[in-house]
């Protein structure tokens, strides 16, 4: 496998050296980075980062591969697509770090809670009852990803087969919660908190989350390329050490209305903090006056369960082997695993973490955040 090696001018980047440009798309598993960000946990362990919002996985992707960011919070399936050149240039790449687990769900249309659905059996009774000429379509954000999966395995646990029944199809990020307000599609499963923007605008209900559905599967990495990893060592392990204790904090309970007010800024996800509760304070509303029903939405613990094992790495690859269009091809083997998941690196940057670096940190200066209520705030961007 030839791999594309980019040899830069110089041993500095003019303005980019100083910092580190890490890339996002606003969802609540890459929530680890504003938090760092804003704790000052980052400049406390002497990295400088520029975090850079992101309009899609697809942008994300690109910018990293032609090294416009140094960093990216994004799929952890993305290491193979990129090491295996899916798409893009080939260039290895790693990750020393999950970013969490779980975090997604699948909203349905009122229209299909209308027409029976309330499960996965009903929904699927509901389709049925369409016949041909009404397929149902639901919207996902990237072929290789925990939500295509949990989709599909939530489709066919109500007995539907995923490849004649229904059409899934990939939206991009930035449409495709205008295509569910709009009626293109009966549904999607994306990551919070773009579900409880369907509920508090009354268009939608969640039916599972990713947590019922692929308990602790691993979700967002933090992914870089193995040059980067190599040339700025140091500064890539001190900034696996903040989001790590940055990780620590959002999972307290304590301190989730802190993390609802950080992430609402206009500088990262530009939400009415309300929206944000729903998954990070809870109960969660799945919508239909439903609260509660749900266990765990999201979990951030980097020195729990951030560490990019052997074992994390290997769900990572059936994963994507059970996903990828070829099927039984089967292109990715166990053996890059070891190459793209490096526990080592993990390591090394835990022993530079405080477990409760971040625990001085008052929430009390949390400004109060507003009850959930469905249908009373703006409609968000998707993301």
């Amino acid at each position: 496998m030839r791999f594309v090696r980019r040899k830069l001018a110089g041993t500095a980047r003019g303005s980019r050296a100083d910092r580190l440009h890490v890339g996002f798309v606003p969802t609540l598993d890459c929530a680890t980075l504003m938090v760092a960000q804003e704790l000052g946990l980052f400049a406390r362990h002497g990295v400088q980062v520029r975090l850079s919002r992101e309009v899609g996985w697809a942008t994300v992707r690109e910018k990293l591969v032609h090294e416009e960011l140094d960093a990216a919070a994004t799929h952890a399936s993305m290491l193979f697509s990129i090491y295996c050149g899916l798409g893009v240039v080939r260039r290895p790449c790693l990750t020393g770090l999950f970013l969490g687990a779980n975090g997604s769900a699948i909203t349905l249309s009122d229209a299909l809670w209308n027409e029976g659905a309330r499960d996965a059996a009903t929904t699927a009774a509901a389709i049925r009852k369409r016949g041909p000429g009404r397929p149902a379509t639901f919207g996902i954000v990237l072929g290789l990803s925990t939500q295509h999966l949990a989709l599909r395995r939530w489709l066919a646990s109500g007995g539907l087969d995923p490849e004649r029944d229904v059409k899934i199809v990939i939206i991009p990020s930035g449409l495709i919660y205008e295509s569910f307000r709009q009626g293109f599609i009966d549904g999607y499963c994306v990551a919070e908190p773009w579900n409880s923007a369907a509920i508090r605008d009354r268009l939608g209900w969640v039916a599972a989350t990713s947590s019922d559905i692929l308990p602790g599967h691993p979700e967002k990495a933090l992914v870089v390329l193995q040059d980067f990893a190599e040339r700025r060592e140091e500064e890539h392990l001190r900034m696996i050490a903040a989001l790590m204790e940055a990780s620590r904090f959002c999972d307290d309970p304590a301190n989730r209305p802190e993390v609802v007010r950080i992430l609402a800024r206009p500088a990262w996800f530009d939400l009415d903090p309300a929206c944000l509760r729903n998954a990070l304070v809870g109960p969660f509303d799945s919508g239909r006056g439903h609260a509660g029903g749900f266990g765990e939405v999201i979990r951030y613990d980097a020195f729990d369960i951030g560490a990019p094992s052997r074992s994390r790495g290997r769900q990572v690859l059936d994963m994507v082997n059970e996903l990828h269009p070829q099927g039984d091809a089967r292109p990715f083997h166990a053996d890059i695993i070891g190459k793209l998941f490096r526990h080592d690196i993990y390591n090394q940057a835990r022993a530079l973490a405080d477990p409760n670096a971040a625990s001085g940190v008052a929430p009390a200066r949390c400004a109060a955040v507003p009850e959930f209520s469905a249908g009373l705030l703006p409609a968000p961007q998707a993301a």
